[in-house]
Parts: structure tokens; C-alpha cells; sequence
């Protein structure tokens, strides 16, 4: 906060150039993220209050859909989100992946290809909050112009001035008193939107998050420690009885549950089991409504700090532990997000190897070739050029085109969620007996499921 930076240490450093070289493995693996996008979009709930917007004052407030788009388009772009769009105040990665690609060489330019594949969900992330803010901001505005008209009004009622020149000289001041009224309630619009958003401001992130540390192991916290600021500060209002008691204990509930309850059941697509088939199989449900609760408790541990996200990682390995799972490396490196995806990377591109020897030897430089694969997942984890997300794109468009999966499947698949995430199984038995010489069908399917991490 002294100093308006929130990168306490030289880029040129040999510690910096590492953190550097891992922070912008968060670019790659947020690259043209359109899953991201999407759940970036539910943070559009988080202007509405007990008071002036409330569910009634905001649906009112939509219901008037000239004066809706109009204010939707003020906040969209108004200098703060254009500032947020531009990666210099959307999250601490973000933030230093933009000052990266300001400067020249090798490493500005892959810093310039990463900050460019934030754009969606920079995109998606101003259209949540001019969404979201947009009734927000109107009935703001329309309880501060009524607030300082009556207080006018008391003002020279007090001066002994006559009711009927009072009412005139106040409509005199309208003018004056919608602009008061307009830059106070965008400042509070503001103000709401980085305290529940992700934000880079030095004083919207705590020491920890801003050191080197941070960055390497509270990557992508960003939002769960905003989350746990605003649920801790509701705890100690409500316990001191401060302020309203009622949106002290809302706030409590919908950031410390409501929230990450509705992020976790979209990103492990939980939800699709209410729409799935009655005769589903028990134990996938309950596998996955458990990984839906341990995703929540993440977000909390990991919204504490790095105490709390060596409490998560040590959970999850006791988990893996407890499961018997073959490799709990990778869970033990889920300590730092950014080490946890080149390590998973390079170990996709091994087993796609191994898997597909043959094929890879057959294919040559066809396009089809699993090699492309491999060689795209070496690349991005050794110097984050992200073809990784490239392929993965590409595999997404192609299954969302194939038959016998309902739309909302389709869209999923388009919108960047994998087959295995939404429980789509191809009958592809056949097909392996037949070619289990060719390597093929045991490839695509194994690659399929190390794609989980």
C-alpha cells in the first residue's frame, strides 16, 4: 500500500525469473479458458443486498430494460473494467503476466500471448459485474437522489424558508444532485465489486498473496481469499453486533457456502446428476457429491492462506492415501497449482507416449498423430506457450459434435467441460477388441482419464 506495487521483489533476480516462469503457468492453463468464462458469470449475484437492492428493487430495477442496458453499458465501459479487462486489476497472475508483456524478448512476447488469452474470461468477468451492478448501481442512485432531496428539503425547512420556494429551489438542484448521487453510488459499485471479485489492488490482497510464496502456492485464490475476508468480517460483526445483523449473517451464509456450493456443483458439473438417469449408478453419485464437498472445503483452507492450503494438501493426500490411489505425487504438489500443472503436463505427455506407441510410429506427420499432443503438453510446461489448451479446444469442438448427448451436454462440451467431467461414456468395446494391436482405442481412452488432474 506504501509503495502501489504489489510485487515486493526484481523481476531480473533469479528468483524472480523462476516465479515469473511459474506464474505464468497460470496463463497457460487459463488460456482462452471458456469453462472459466462461464463460471466467472455467477459473481453477478453478489450486488444484491437486503436494502436498495434487494431481490424485489433489483428485479424492478431489470424489468426496465431501456434504463437496464443503459446503465449495463456505463459500467461496461467505464474506466474500471475497462482497467480490469486490460489485466492490471483483475487478479495478482493477471496482473504481473500484463506488466511481463510490457517489456521486449522472448519472454514479453509469451507474456503477450498469455495476457491475451484471458480475454474471455475478462470478458465474462465485465459482463458479471455491469450485469450484476447494473440494478445495483440504479437503485443505488435512486435511494441517494431521495435521500439528498429530503435532507435538502429538512435544510431549509430549518432556515424557516416557506414549503412551496423550498420545493421549487430544490427541483432547481436536481441536476446537481443527480451527479452527486451518480459518482457516489459507481463509487460504492465499485468499491462492492472489488471487495467480492478478484482484484490486484495492494490493498484488496493480503502480504501473503502479494510475496513470492503466494504466488507460487495461493495461485487462483484470488477469489476464495476475498471470500473468507468477507465471511471472517461478517463473523465479527455478527459476534460484536455490528452493523445489520441480518446482512451480517446473509453475507456469512452466501460467502462461506452458498457461493462455493453453487462453483463447485457447475466446475465438477455435479449439477447434470438431478437430470441424470434414476438408475444411475449410487456410488458414482455419491463419489461425486463427495469431491463436490471436498472442492468446497479447498476453497475455504485455501482462501485462509498458505497454513490453510498445506491443511488442504495434506487432506487430499490422506484422501489419495485412504483410496489406495497409485499416485499421490501429484496430489502433494496440488500445494503450489502452478508446479502441480507442469508436473501434470509432462506426465500426460509420458503416458500418451507410452500409450500410443505404435500409433505415434504409424501416423507419422499425420495430423491425427498423438505425438502433437504429447509434444504440445512438453511445450507448454517447460516455456508456457499454451498449445496444450489449443488441442484440448479442438478435442472439445469434435466431441460436442457427435451423437446421442443431449444439448445441454453439447454446450458443456463446447464451453470447455471434458467428457469424463459430464459422465459421457462412447461404446467403444467393440472398436478396442478390434484394434488392440493399433494401440488406438486404449490411447484415447487412457488419455482421456489422465486428463482428470
Amino acid at each position: 500500500m506504501k509503495t502501489g506495487r504489489n510485487k515486493p521483489f526484481r523481476t531480473d533476480t533469479l528468483a524472480g525469473r523462476v516465479t515469473d516462469w511459474l506464474n505464468n503457468s497460470v496463463g497457460a492453463i487459463m488460456f482462452f479458458n471458456t469453462r472459466s468464462a462461464v463460471l466467472q458469470t455467477i459473481s453477478s449475484i453478489n450486488f444484491v443486498n437486503w436494502s436498495d437492492n434487494n431481490i424485489y428493487q433489483a428485479g424492478k430495477a431489470f424489468a426496465n430494460q431501456p434504463q437496464y442496458w443503459k446503465d449495463f453499458k456505463f459500467l461496461f465501459n467505464s474506466d474500471f473494467l475497462m482497467e480490469r479487462r486490460g489485466g492490471s486489476r483483475f487478479n495478482v497472475a493477471e496482473s504481473d503476466i500484463a506488466d511481463a508483456a510490457k517489456k521486449g524478448g522472448a519472454r514479453g512476447v509469451i507474456s503477450k500471448i498469455l495476457q491475451a488469452g484471458f480475454l474471455p474470461t475478462q470478458m465474462a468477468d465485465s459482463f458479471a459485474i455491469a450485469s450484476g451492478g447494473a440494478t445495483f448501481y440504479r437503485n443505488r442512485v435512486n435511494s441517494l437522489i431521495k435521500k439528498e432531496y429530503n435532507n435538502r428539503v429538512n435544510e431549509y425547512l430549518k432556515q424557516g424558508i416557506p414549503a412551496k420556494e423550498i420545493k421549487k429551489k430544490v427541483d432547481s438542484e436536481l441536476n446537481e444532485i443527480e451527479k452527486l448521487t451518480k459518482e457516489k453510488a459507481f463509487l460504492d459499485f465499485r468499491e462492492i465489486a472489488e471487495e467480492s471479485q478478484q482484484s490486484s489492488r495492494p490493498d484488496r490482497i493480503s502480504a501473503q498473496q502479494a510475496g513470492a510464496l503466494g504466488r507460487v502456492v495461493l495461485a487462483f485464490a484470488n477469489t476464495p481469499a476475498q471470500y473468507a475476508r468477507l465471511t471472517k468480517k461478517a463473523a465479527s460483526d455478527l459476534i460484536n453486533r455490528r452493523g445489520d445483523a441480518k446482512t451480517n449473517f446473509s453475507k456469512l451464509l452466501y460467502y462461506g457456502f452458498v457461493q462455493n456450493l453453487i462453483f463447485n456443483m457447475l466446475q465438477k458439473a455435479t449439477f447434470l446428476l438431478a437430470f441424470g438417469d434414476e438408475d444411475e449408478d449410487e456410488k458414482k453419485k455419491e463419489k461425486a457429491y463427495l469431491s463436490t464437498i471436498n472442492g468446497m472445503a479447498d476453497g475455504l483452507l485455501r482462501g485462509m492462506g498458505i497454513q490453510g492450503a498445506a491443511i488442504s494438501t495434506i487432506k487430499n493426500v490422506l484422501i489419495k492415501i485412504s483410496e489406495e490411489a497409485a499416485d499421490p505425487v501429484s496430489d502433494v504438489l496440488d500445494f503450489s497449482p502452478p508446479i502441480s500443472s507442469k508436473y501434470g503436463k509432462l506426465q500426460r505427455a509420458y503416458r500418451i507416449y507410452k500409450w500410443n506407441k505404435e500409433e505415434i510410429k504409424e501416423k507419422g506427420f499425420s495430423l491425427d498423430n498423438p505425438a502433437y499432443e504429447a509434444a504440445a503438453n512438453v511445450i507448454s510446461a517447460s516455456v508456457n506457450v499454451p498449445l496444450d489448451r489449443v488441442v484440448k479446444k479442438v478435442n472439445n469442438v469434435v466431441d460436442a459434435t457427435q451423437e446421442n448427448i443431449t444439448p445441454l451436454e453439447r454446450a458443456m462440451l463446447a464451453a470447455g467441460w471434458s467428457e469424463w467431467e459430464l459422465g459421457i461414456q462412447k461404446p467403444k468395446k467393440k472398436k478396442k477388441k478390434k484394434t488392440r494391436s493399433s494401440g488406438r482405442g486404449t490411447g484415447r481412452s487412457n488419455n482421456r482419464s489422465s486428463n482428470r488432474r
